[in-house]
């Protein structure tokens, strides 16, 4: 059902916002796709009715893509050797006053050797499941649908409207016992208003709501004697063990999801004094609230979780000379709070179970961080197409985390950081356009691994995955170089039509490591149509 739902609006959405585009033109259009997305900011704001500001009448496009990875330096739930291929089209369209914004991707993806964590993100969840053995490490699978529209019209002459819908679904499941298969639903809206003061302002607010399921089946095919065993990892591999059975977390008996919903609003200020000048600021906060579980009288909901988060991203633009210098600013926080739900089951004179809760204890408190400075520059740009792209940026990203199993916990602090800068280089001949560009990048991390304690005197009963922690921190904390080099040929035909291939190779190199190997390549290929 949900591909034929998925083809149908591929169909739809393809044909009103790709189809004129097909028509043919006059002359070459060399219009940089990547440039007039993000050399706007409000073309990738969350405020839908930021699509106004669309600097040309359309530009869209179709590619297919396949990735290969090899290498051992990854991190504990990740595959030492996988690909990747799929399918995406993305489009701007501007009919009179009313622009249009399509994309639409397919993925599919398989790895090899991948155990560790039975969730799509440990990141994003409250708590993380986590396989025992190595030995029970196989392959995994991963199948992505994604589709997102959105558009913008005019109310009146200074205030605009803008609408955007972001749906993905993703099928991820592993082919070895102990076997899981996830189903994962991720719906995000958002609804907003800009509105032009005096020519040297743009004002713009919007509301921003998501809701986002993962149920989770555990299963292990025929008949066998082994013990399958599970980490419930409250934070930094610390928690309790549970066996595979017919009940539980990781029970057979039934779906257990992830459930988020969280709702918020951002505002956007653009100020521009002078016409080459823009300051662009948008200032976000959100509230999230779910539970893992069912929620209902016969089944038992095991956590609930709350978090805040809030995000900023400043940037300044100045345009020169046919150039465009960016300088942007970005800060994000989130605020989590998980707490494990006590109850008890009982069962009625009729013979009915009902489940009744008497409490709650916290078992996380978690806070992740991320603050980046990052200098963009296009040099020469003609019809919207930069001769020259330059990148250069630091980010630091930051775990503050301490789980509980009263009257034990663990804390953590881990800190990354990392700076990249590439460089592009766009020559045209005649009906030809040659694309190089070369990259690369430094991180290395620091913090604390882990520091244990007690409230009170007690005899130990939780359960920990101390390989797997010393693995992740050392993943992210680890010296590593990276480097990347990318070609790209692009042949043009009369009118808005134009065909390319592209080929890229990244290698990264650790040092130091002794829970992970030291090296990672990936290559990728890519083939598409720009019309």
């Amino acid at each position: 059902m949900i591909r034929k739902i998925y083809i149908t609006w591929v169909l739809l959405i393809g044909g009103v916002l790709f189809a004129p585009g097909l028509m043919a033109q006059e002359q070459i259009n060399w219009t940089d796709f990547d440039y007039v997305k993000n050399s706007n900011n409000w073309l990738s704001s969350e405020n839908a009715a930021g699509l106004d500001k669309l600097s040309t009448e359309k530009i869209s496009f179709i590619s297919a893509y396949f990735n290969k990875e090899n290498g051992d330096f990854i991190n504990y739930y990740q595959s030492d050797n996988s690909y990747s291929f799929g399918g995406l089209t993305e489009s701007f369209y501007r009919l009179n006053k009313v622009v249009f914004y399509g994309k639409m991707e397919y993925s599919n993806f398989s790895g090899e050797n991948m155990g560790g964590s039975t969730v799509l993100d440990p990141y994003f969840t409250p708590f993380d499941i986590v396989e025992f053995a190595d030995s029970t490490a196989g392959k995994k699978k991963m199948e992505t649908y994604h589709l997102t529209g959105a558009l913008s019209f005019p109310l009146s002459e200074k205030l605009i409207m803008g609408i955007k819908t972001n749906y993905k679904t993703i099928s991820y499941y592993k082919i070895k016992d102990l076997r899981h298969t996830n189903d994962i639903m991720n719906l995000e809206t958002t609804a907003g208003l800009t509105y032009c003061l005096n020519r040297i302002a743009d004002f713009g607010v919007n509301y921003y709501f998501r809701k986002s399921t993962e149920n989770t089946r555990y299963q292990a095919e025929g008949n066998t004697d082994q013990q399958f065993n599970s980490l419930i990892s409250y934070g930094s591999f610390f928690g309790t063990q549970e066996n595979f059975g017919t009940e539980g977390i990781t029970g057979d008996d039934g779906n257990n999801p992830f459930v988020d919903f969280i709702h918020g609003a951002t505002l956007q200020i653009d100020l521009f004094p002078e016409s080459n000048f823009h300051f662009f600021n948008e200032l976000g906060i959100k509230w999230r609230n779910g539970y893992f579980g069912q929620k209902s009288s016969v089944d038992i909901q095991y956590t609930e979780h709350e978090a805040k988060s809030f995000h900023y991203k400043g940037t300044f633009s100045l345009e020169r000379l046919q150039s465009v210098h960016q300088f942007s600013v970005c800060f994000d926080r989130e605020d989590l709070l998980n707490y494990e739900n006590a109850y008890k089951e009982s069962t009625t004179e009729g013979g009915n179970t009902t489940v009744v809760y008497y409490g709650k204890n916290q078992v996380l408190d978690r806070v992740l961080s991320k603050a980046s400075f990052q200098y963009t520059g296009y040099i020469n740009v003609t019809d919207n197409n930069p001769e020259w792209v330059a990148n250069a940026g630091v980010s630091v990203w930051r775990r503050d985390q301490m789980a509980t199993f009263y009257p034990y916990y663990r804390k953590q602090d881990v800190k990354e950081v990392l700076a990249t800068a590439s460089l592009k280089k766009n020559i045209i001949q005649k009906n030809n356009m040659y694309s190089v560009s070369f990259g690369g990048s430094y991180g290395s991390g620091s913090g604390i691994e882990k520091e244990d304690g007690q409230f009170a005197s007690a005899s130990e009963n939780f359960a920990t995955l101390d390989q797997y922690l010393y693995r992740e921190y050392e993943f992210l904390t680890a010296a590593r170089v990276s480097g990347n080099i990318q070609f790209r040929y692009t042949k043009a035909f009369a009118g808005n039509y134009r065909i390319y291939g592209g080929v890229r190779y990244s290698y990264t190199k650790a040092f130091d490591v002794s829970y992970n190997g030291d090296s990672l390549g990936n290559i990728a290929l890519n083939v598409g149509y720009i019309f």
